[in-house]
């Protein structure tokens, strides 16, 4: 069977699967500290599976049922990033950051996530039922009018909102900027395929392919700063003493390695 080229198929390529080593060679010491905390994270989390009971809504099993979820983000953004799929990884990012919002609010206002929550899954619900009336329910219509009665007016989860509620509202503005960086369609997404002139304004050709190294070591940065107050949040709720000594040497050996994007 002949090899295919990035051309035919792109990120499945086995032409890519020969760089692989070159991108991580490449990005070694960000590739270590991501790797590092989402080992530490997942191992936070199998702890967490033997001593954290009780129903999905009280703080520390919601609270670990997001770092599940949080886990899976960060792992499948790091074998994005590896083969050079920065957009694609910093869509995961970007919900990564969210589960981030739910586990700071959980910590200082548990209450107020879980009315949230509670609320946005009920939203989502009378939406589904909305939709499903709008394309037609057939003899459904009457329970699906009826049941949007029930729901009475609840509201979808607003992510700012939720970032208020814990100490990382600061980080509300990597949200946005991730959603129209790589999220969304948007003007500045869709740019990241041109290859525009020195002037900024006219372009010749289309660009596509792996991130420059600049652009993994940036969304490397993201899930550094993002996956720390993850891990430090659920780990509090918890009491895992263990485990965020681990997340305070992995930010003591990365200091060096986080001021050279700090001070890019």
């Amino acid at each position: 069977m002949s090899k295919t080229t990035f051309l035919e198929t792109g990120y499945l390529s086995d032409q890519l699967q020969a760089d692989l080593r070159d991108i991580r060679k490449a990005n070694a010491e960000w590739f270590a500290l991501i790797e590092d905390i989402a080992a530490c994270l997942q191992q936070t989390a199998a702890k967490a599976c033997d001593t954290v009971a009780g129903t999905p809504f009280e703080p520390s099993p919601l609270g670990l049922l997001v770092l599940h979820r949080a886990n899976g983000l960060i792992q499948g953004a790091i074998l994005l990033l590896e083969r050079g799929m920065v957009v694609e990884a910093k869509t995961l990012i970007r919900s990564l950051l969210e589960c981030a919002f739910v586990l700071a609010g959980l910590h200082d206002k548990p209450e107020a996530v879980k009315d949230m929550l509670i609320e946005d899954m009920d939203a989502a619900k009378k939406g589904q039922a909305k939709a499903l009336l709008k394309m037609g329910a057939g003899k459904d219509t009457k329970a699906l009018e009826d049941r949007l009665k029930e729901f009475g007016k609840v509201r979808n989860l607003s992510i700012d909102e939720l970032a208020e509620l814990g100490v990382l509202k600061h980080l509300y503005v990597y949200y946005r900027v991730l959603s129209n960086d790589a999220v969304h369609p948007s003007g500045k997404s869709l740019r990241r395929h041109m290859n525009v002139a020195d002037d900024g304004e006219s372009w010749g050709g289309y660009r596509f392919g792996p991130g420059t190294d600049n652009e993994i070591a940036e969304a490397a940065y993201l899930m550094f700063l993002i996956g720390v107050p993850v891990g430090v949040a659920f780990q509090q709720m918890i009491g895992d003493k263990e485990n965020n000594a681990r997340i305070g040497e992995i930010i003591e050996r990365s200091k060096k390695l986080v001021a050279t994007m700090k001070g890019a």
